[in-house]
């Protein structure tokens, strides 16, 4: 998919040699760079911890994974903060990557359907593996369960369930975020083609054009952090519901 030609990483992309670039397409160059910057900022954050936070980055730290606790008893039970490192980690991930794209020169990765399926499969695979551990192998009972006789069926009908879970949280983030990018390029370019037909008596009107320019942009760049935002917590909160219902299986 092309739909982030223009952005500055392209140059690293370029670089690659001919057989690498279809293993490492932007969006993967891009998510890269964002994990980078979150394991950076989290090793910084807690390397000289103390029991007084002395700094305001292990302050934000552990009111950060303060919140992701909170947030993962509430969505799961008790134990659910056992799965607060996953949840907050997706939601800080995927919320970076949907804002880079309101950075000049770059995209946002998750407005590729591969980088959404990657993170879809992530989510629901982890919450199976959290009901294993959480139940033994006893937790794939519930892939067969019915007479022997229906095994077969019940089980296709559980796998084309998964599916349906992978497809729907990847097509609703990739759909949203590749949205609001090309709502916010479009309106941009409108504006600059507008611009470029009016360059005699911009001239004339500098600071009134600068003005409307900004005041154009702020409510797309407000759109933008709204969107991302919401996107990264609707992704959190319904791998958590499958985390709960993955953990509570057969526990009746």
């Amino acid at each position: 998919m092309e739909e982030h030609a223009g952005s500055l990483l392209n140059l690293l992309v370029n670089l690659e040699p001919q057989w690498l670039q279809p293993y490492l397409p932007l969006e993967v160059v891009t998510g890269w760079m964002v994990l980078l910057v979150v394991v950076v900022v989290a090793w910084y954050s807690v390397r000289r911890m103390q029991r007084v936070p002395a700094s305001g980055w292990q302050t934000v730290a552990e009111w950060s994974y303060k919140l992701s606790t909170n947030f993962s008893r509430q969505m799961i039970g008790p134990g659910g903060e056992r799965y607060a490192p996953l949840l907050g980690t997706l939601f800080v991930y995927i919320l970076l990557m949907n804002l880079t794209g309101l950075i000049p020169g770059l995209t946002s990765a998750t407005a590729t359907l591969n980088m959404t399926l990657a993170l879809a499969l992530v989510a629901v695979i982890g919450a199976g593996i959290c009901g294993v551990r959480a139940k033994g192998w006893h937790y794939l009972e519930h892939f067969v369960d019915g007479p022997m006789l229906i095994w077969p069926l019940m089980a296709l009908i559980h796998l084309v369930g998964e599916l349906a879970r992978i497809m729907s949280l990847s097509f609703r983030l990739f759909g949203n975020i590749f949205a609001k990018e090309t709502v916010i390029a479009q309106v941009l370019l409108l504006l600059g083609s507008v611009l470029a037909m009016q360059q005699i008596s911009l001239l004339l009107r500098a600071p009134t054009v600068l003005a409307g320019t900004v005041l154009l942009h702020l409510p797309l760049l407000l759109l933008g952090l709204l969107v991302s935002l919401i996107q990264a917590l609707i992704f959190m909160m319904l791998t958590a519901a499958y985390i709960q219902g993955a953990v509570e299986t057969q526990s009746e």
